[in-house]
């Protein structure tokens, strides 16, 4: 009988004893399947925030913030500095030769989680008459546009399904009384659908405000950038930075995916030394229990590498079963689901996102599951891989 035979031969009767020692195939089974569940939910959780991010990038838009600021909430621009921005060179222009620009304020605004009636905060953006014009993946899908000097309210259409009091004719208790949801607006999934905006200088009056946040420009072209950030760094008026929109993102996105990728680490670590832990238990107790027949096998021509790879086959297969399981409860439980938490704008309001069970995620979780398996199969393997008759006989 050949190797391949051999360790065919020997899988097929470890596997059929499973049954007489179901207790501990289920302890790899299960400390996999929570192993592989909250990994790759939480995963999710960082995948559906990048992903949301992302899908206000694009790299015919830029930002100008002042100054050393990494985010709009720490920026701060004067009327006069917008006035510079808006004659600099590489700014589109609209058929009526105005620059396509939008001086942009950002605050928060209190509402209620639907969930569980929480009180949280979500971004509430002050913008300009050209938003929409930069922004052309944004669409009205409700109500009608806000009126420029009126407490009105525009709401994204994420924020409007997570919070309550968004719908149209709600009112909204923000500075100077209260202020009217008239429209939504939906478009690309991006994080601004988890945003309420208004008029900037409506926002700036009831406030008592006088600069603004941020400026957002849309370039003539891609190749555009780099003739605004000339002309701006040569402004001997300005202390500003520019950065391309998917740039800005990524720096203002950096400390929440960073915790969140910590958190994953950390969580699917510990739970992962427990499944190796238990797998190694249970892989040892499966051999011992077996020990006189392995050196049987031995004794009667089966060589040692058949034995051990039947084992780590074994091992590799009940992980196999865990990772099935717990990719099925963490697609069953968050796929699809839509969560908010604090990454918006301004760092203590919300962003809406989905978390989505990916066929990328699901590789890595089998991946890891068959890691863990190995692992706890390896000793065990060479532990009845060196068995033998005699031994086995004296040790029972």
């Amino acid at each position: 009988m050949n190797l391949v035979s051999q360790i065919l031969a020997v899988t097929a009767m470890n596997l059929r004893s499973i049954p007489q020692r179901l207790g501990n195939s289920l302890v790899i089974v299960v400390g996999i399947a929570g192993v592989v569940a909250v990994l790759i939910s939480v995963l999710a959780m960082s995948l559906g925030f990048r992903t949301t991010i992302n899908g206000d990038a694009r790299v015919d838009r830029a930002i100008v913030l002042s100054r050393g600021a990494t985010a709009e909430s720490e920026s701060s621009l004067s009327r006069e500095n917008v006035a510079a921005v808006m004659n600099a060179a590489g700014i589109r222009h609209d058929a009526q030769d105005r620059p396509i620009i939008s001086a942009e304020l950002i605050l928060v605004a209190p509402v209620a989680r639907k969930r569980d009636n929480s009180d949280v905060n979500i971004t509430l953006r002050g913008v300009g008459a050209q938003y929409f014009a930069i922004r052309t993946e944004l669409k009205l899908v409700a109500g009608r546009m806000f009126h420029a000097g009126k407490q009105e309210l525009l709401v994204g259409s994420s924020a409007r399904e997570q919070f309550a009091g968004l719908e149209i004719g709600n009112q909204v208790r923000l500075q100077d009384g209260d202020w009217t949801v008239v429209g939504t607006f939906a478009g690309a999934n991006g994080s601004r659908e988890s945003e309420v905006i208004a008029d900037a200088q409506t926002v700036m009056s009831a406030y008592k405000l006088d600069a603004v946040s941020s400026v957002s420009v849309l370039l003539d072209s891609e190749s555009s950038f780099s003739g605004l950030k000339d002309a701006l760094a040569e402004d001997p008026t300005l202390s500003v930075d520019v950065r391309t929109e998917p740039e800005y993102l990524a720096t203002a996105s950096s400390t929440v995916n960073r915790m969140l990728r910590i958190v994953a680490y950390v969580i699917g670590s510990i739970m992962a030394l427990g499944a190796l832990f238990g797998a190694l238990n249970s892989m040892h107790s499966a051999v011992a229990a077996r020990t006189v027949e392995m050196a049987t096998l031995r004794a009667i021509g089966f060589s040692s590498t058949a034995v051990a790879a039947a084992v780590l086959i074994e091992a590799l297969l009940l992980a196999l079963a865990g990772a099935a399981a717990g990719v099925a409860i963490a697609y069953a439980a968050f796929n699809g689901t839509t969560i908010s938490t604090l990454g918006g704008a301004v760092w203590d309001s919300q962003l809406v996102y989905s978390l989505n069970i990916t066929p990328p995620l699901v590789v890595i979780a089998i991946l890891i599951a068959c890691t863990l398996g190995l692992m706890g199969g390896i000793f065990p393997a060479i532990r009845a891989a060196r068995s033998n008759v005699a031994n086995a006989l004296h040790e029972t």
